[in-house]
């Protein structure tokens, strides 16, 4: 869908749509910005919850969005999927900024995992980014997945069975 239904949907002329933004891509950029800032704010909140232990706080941030994404269901999904299902027809403008809020949200994540792994409830010879960059990898895939058919059971098995298994069946509901 190009912008003009869009803009007629809402009754917005296409002159008031480009005083704010100089193409589309400036707008799909905006919009994964403002996206990533929600989203900061709510790993803000509980990665730095020091009362639980890191994975306890992984679990509790992938927790809070599967009460969201059931909330919102079926039209929940992130983002960053949504466009990157389409990155081969975007700009270089929108891939950067895409792959640089992938990038922040990975090293959010990192930082949780090295805790966990200080405190030893990662094997230290585990290598975090890679730890990292499957679970987004698991999410995103659920998120999609959600979308063709299996709904909130998707997100549901990320959480209860991949994200644990992925990181340490056992250690997952550490207190």
């Amino acid at each position: 869908m190009g912008i003009g239904p869009i803009l007629k949907a809402v009754d917005v002329p296409k002159g008031s749509f480009y005083y704010f933004f100089q193409s589309k891509d400036d707008f799909v950029v905006a919009v994964v910005e403002a996206y990533e800032e929600k989203y900061r704010q709510v790993r803000e909140k509980f990665f730095t919850d020091m009362s639980l232990r890191p994975l306890a706080r992984l679990d509790a941030y992938f927790a809070a969005l599967e009460q969201e994404y059931k909330a919102a269901a079926p039209y929940a999904g992130c983002i960053y999927g949504m466009i990157a299902q389409s990155a081969a027809g975007r700009s270089a403008v929108v891939l950067d900024a895409l792959a640089a809020s992938f990038e922040r949200w990975e090293k959010s994540i990192q930082g949780v995992l090295a805790a966990a792994q200080q405190d030893g409830d990662i094997d230290s010879d585990e290598n975090i980014n890679d730890l990292t960059a499957s679970i987004v990898d698991a999410y995103e895939g659920a998120l999609i997945r959600a979308k063709a058919k299996d709904g909130v059971l998707a997100f549901t098995r990320f959480r209860e069975i991949g994200l644990k298994r992925l990181i340490s069946p056992t250690k997952l509901n550490v207190r």
